[in-house]
């Protein structure tokens, strides 16, 4: 299934506060759904304190909830997270930016830094789905406002930012970045490390970003960020990264090389430059990434002030991926057909199957491809990462 997310639509929509809803818990709030669970912390990031009144799929022993999945739809028996296990969570945003000639490097994050001052302003809830907006200003008068929604049928959240220069003073060299140690699934092996991989990298084949932390201890566990744009950068390495220049340029310890991949405990993590913000509101810079806990999930321009996000309706997993073998298994049910694409566009591998199989690729290089798979009248997208 597919939407839109209409990005203007989504930072100034009223949403109305409803302060005696189930998910509003005192400063933070909490989006419900039917596989993803999000707590959203009174400073604005993932990680809201427990209440007991809000069932939860929380597990671990910090006492907040950051986020879990349930990809298998299975009513929550293999599920992974909760993300939060560490007894110092690393997980938050920032902003790096330069006014008056001097840098400034400011964030909010589950450590206990809280150097943007906000609190959730909106929330709303239907019968489909669940929105928080949080609204924050730096000492310097930049203004960010983040706005979470979480479909309740799906297995992704989407996370709309806007920028906002609300000073008289312009601004340069202007970072968003989120940043995360993913920590999966930890508890049933208490294992700290994940497989991380820079599948897609903006200003390479296209301008997609998909930054990918997996680990199959137990059963698979998998959290993606996916993002559109020349603007964005995706990342990983380093744990406490503090400075958005490193985590768009690389260096630092931090990798932004396209098909990258190491099993580490190490973070993840997107990032967003914007060259110039004048002041005034006209200015302001609105921007959107999601959150993905599953395979098949894609994130593409839509057109316009548009970006798309949507999951595959075929039911299927490519494994090991990355691979350093000459294959990939597929694990799918009842006959398709496949093709796969090198990053120019060109097919270079075709075939068909029935149930589950192999698909050889002892004939391409190293490298990342795509693989469009069709079946009945549906196709879906999975990249495959050659070693």
């Amino acid at each position: 299934m597919k939407r839109k997310l209409q990005f203007a639509t989504a930072v100034i929509a009223i949403f109305a506060l409803q302060q005696g809803n189930a998910q509003l818990s005192g400063a933070n709030a909490f989006m419900i759904g039917d596989y993803v669970e999000v707590g959203i912390s009174e400073h604005g990031y993932e990680g809201a304190v427990l209440d007991d009144a809000i069932p939860t799929h929380y597990r671990g022993a910090t006492g907040k909830l950051g986020f879990v999945a349930n990809p298998a739809a299975d009513g929550w028996v293999e599920y992974n997270g909760d993300f939060y296990l560490p007894g110092s969570p690393e997980n938050g945003f920032g902003l790096t930016y330069t006014v008056d000639g001097v840098t400034y490097n400011r964030g909010n994050n589950a450590t206990g830094i809280a150097e943007i001052s906000g609190s959730i302003t909106d929330f709303s809830e239907s019968a489909d789905s669940v929105m928080v907006k949080w609204v924050g200003v730096t000492p310097d008068s930049l203004e960010l406002t983040v706005v979470y929604e979480l479909q309740k049928d799906q297995h992704f959240y989407t996370t709309t930012m806007s920028l906002d220069n609300i000073g008289s003073e312009s601004f340069t060299d202007v970072y968003y970045y989120r940043n995360l140690d993913p920590d999966i699934n930890q508890d049933i092996l208490w294992g700290f490390s994940t497989t991380n991989t820079i599948e897609s990298q903006a200003g390479m084949a296209d301008d997609s970003v998909r930054v990918i932390a997996s680990q199959d201890s137990g059963w698979e566990a998998i959290m993606t960020f996916h993002a559109y744009g020349e603007n964005w950068r995706g990342f990983t390495g380093g744990f406490s990264n503090r400075d958005g220049s490193l985590m768009w340029n690389g260096g630092g310890g931090l990798n932004t090389t396209e098909g990258y991949s190491m099993m580490s405990d190490q973070a993840i993590g997107i990032a967003y430059k914007i060259e110039s913000l004048p002041p005034g509101r006209a200015g302001a810079v609105v921007f959107s990434n999601a959150t993905a806990f599953k395979h098949g999930v894609t994130f593409s321009e839509g057109g316009g002030e548009t970006e798309s996000i949507s999951e595959n309706t075929i039911a299927f997993d490519i494994y090991p991926n990355p691979t350093q073998d000459d294959f990939v298994n597929i694990t799918i049910a009842d006959s398709y057909t496949y093709q796969i694409l090198d990053l120019k566009g060109s097919v270079v591998l075709s075939g068909f199957g029935n149930g589950n199989g192999t698909i050889d690729l002892s004939s391409l290089d190293k490298g990342v491809y795509l693989l469009n798979l069709t079946q009945n009248s549906s196709t879906a997208t999975e990249r495959i990462v050659l070693k």
